[in-house]
């Protein structure tokens, strides 16, 4: 008992309780010892846990069950942004404008949240949504949860933690950081996070990447924009906390310090910003460049993550270091940059047409990646050629070009490719290109039969790859069909209509964001 009471507590905010919350531990303790003797019922392994897992399962579900419980609205966000993406509170779980009992309701959301969950506490699992032992597994549990919520008071500290001030920018970053470490929703996505891009490092900088700009699997939605529906705050507050995964990241000029605030300039793009600090502006010092992320509140801003500070920088390396980030950053410049990002948006709105009118259609499919550049090179020398003498002239002198044509250069891995390669030319965004594209193909004309490894492989890549757009593969699905999609990711036919969104969403939720050229201007 004492194990599960030191565990449970470790995801519970510091510092605040509700009447209810002495009994959970309790509830943990028995629900975990029910899902070790269902394990014994189940036809398949496929939901079998190791005995740690069993354990946080349980208390998953317990958390779970007291947000309900208690109106807590962790889970009520996330249905509610579901409403407005797939018209039904449960994509693919439950059907849209279907009308259930409020019991029948709260089986079907712990089948919905054990369906999202496994494969985070089993990456390598792909699970129906209707497997027969899901469903077994979410009545008993729903079962039992009922019974015991019925004996559970209401009070809850996780309640009384979302329910303080959100006055300044850090009150809500300390929900932020909770919600998005030790919640029951985002503490799974939390630590896959952090042990593949950064093996288990957890810093400072790495928590706020997570909590402000990362997507998760639950329907692409990532910590802003639940905690932005939880919290009791404006539209234009919310607004501006969803805003916060376009932190402006730059380079700062300390103008002055005017307590409880700091005056700066954004070196980037020469823009004024008033920082609000509190108590701790005395770490800053006039003339100081910073680097670092700034997010809005309540119309002030307030740094995020961590700054690094540099000390009598001279003019000219702070240009130099403008011209730098212009170049490599490109992406993160366009967020404050407006009159750069219009440009870009431009010149990207003239490559596809170019793209296009050279190869008929903005989809082209070569067998290998050495004919794909040489193509490439060659639309690109046309390109040039159709251009005035004197800009082809400038071009070369600017960039030193041997040739008026830009040489093309890929990585080792797409030179080398003999199994297809696609390159789809977004309209907004630029080029992307998928190798292993021979696969792709077959296994969509195949129409979800007889598919082999390698084209299941490469499907599931075509859905997980972070790079390749839902442009693209609805370009794909619209040109060789989708039902290999359908079959590899265990979904019925009767819920086609909205369901290759819903995937889109759940592995690609950073396309349904604000997004920028990858070009740059200096």
């Amino acid at each position: 008992m004492k194990t599960s009471q030191i565990d449970f507590q470790l995801h519970r905010p510091g510092g605040f309780s509700g009447e209810g919350d002495q009994y959970l531990p309790e509830v943990v303790k028995s629900l975990k010892r029910r899902l070790g003797k269902a394990q014994g019922l189940l036809k398949y392994d496929t939901l079998h846990l190791p005995d740690r897992l069993m354990e946080e399962l349980a208390s998953v579900l317990v958390e779970f069950t007291e947000d309900i419980h208690n109106d807590i609205g962790i889970w009520k966000s996330y249905e509610q942004y579901n409403l407005e993406f797939f018209n039904t509170p449960l994509p693919i779980t439950l059907q849209p404008n279907i009308k259930i009992e409020d019991k029948e309701l709260f089986q079907l959301r712990i089948r919905h949240l054990l369906w999202a969950l496994y494969p985070e506490l089993n990456q390598e699992l792909t699970l129906s949504p209707t497997h027969q032992d899901l469903i077994l597994l979410s009545e008993m549990i729903a079962g039992f949860l009922e019974e015991q919520l019925s004996k559970i008071p209401q009070g809850s500290g996780v309640k009384a933690f979302l329910s303080q001030s959100n006055q300044y920018g850090w009150d809500v970053k300390g929900k932020l950081i909770w919600l998005g470490q030790h919640s029951y929703l985002f503490r799974h996505n939390f630590q896959n996070y952090v042990m593949e891009k950064y093996g288990g490092k957890i810093e400072v900088p790495i928590i706020d990447d997570f909590i402000c700009q990362e997507n998760t699997s639950w329907s692409g939605l990532g910590v802003i924009d639940i905690l932005a529906a939880t919290l009791d705050i404006t539209e234009e507050q919310r607004s501006e906390l969803r805003s916060w995964y376009e932190r402006h990241l730059a380079y700062y000029k300390i103008l002055a310090i005017k307590d409880p605030v700091i005056e700066v300039v954004n070196v980037i793009n020469d823009e004024p910003y008033i920082i609000r600090m509190g108590e701790d502006s005395s770490r800053f010092k006039p003339q100081q460049i910073v680097f670092g992320n700034l997010v809005p509140w309540n119309k002030e801003w307030y740094w995020s993550g961590s700054q690094k500070v540099y000390e009598n920088v001279k003019e000219e390396t702070i240009q130099e270091v403008k011209g730098s980030f212009l170049q490599k950053n490109p992406q993160i410049a366009y967020r404050y940059c407006k009159e750069l990002f219009q440009k870009a948006k431009k010149s990207v709105k003239g490559y596809y047409e170019e793209f296009v009118k050279f190869h008929g259609d903005d989809l082209a499919i070569y067998p290998d990646g050495l004919s794909m550049a040489a193509d490439l090179q060659k639309q690109y020398r046309l390109l040039y050629e159709s251009r005035p003498k004197n800009f082809v002239s400038k071009v070369m002198k600017e960039h030193k070009l041997e040739h008026p044509w830009a040489k093309i250069s890929f990585p080792p891995e797409i030179m080398e490719s003999e199994n297809g390669i696609g390159i789809y030319f977004n309209p907004d965004e630029g080029q992307e290109i998928m190798i292993e594209f021979n696969d792709v193909i077959n296994g969509l004309k195949k129409k979800g039969l007889d598919l082999d490894e390698d084209e299941m492989e490469s499907i599931r890549g075509l859905l997980f790859a972070d790079a390749i757009s839902p442009k693209f593969v609805k370009k794909l699905a619209q040109k060789y069909g989708d039902e290999s999609i359908l079959t590899i990711f265990f979904i019925e036919k009767s819920r086609h209509k909205y369901y290759l969104d819903y995937l889109l969403r759940r592995y690609k939720g950073h396309f349904y964001r604000n997004r920028y050229p990858g070009i740059s201007f200096v």
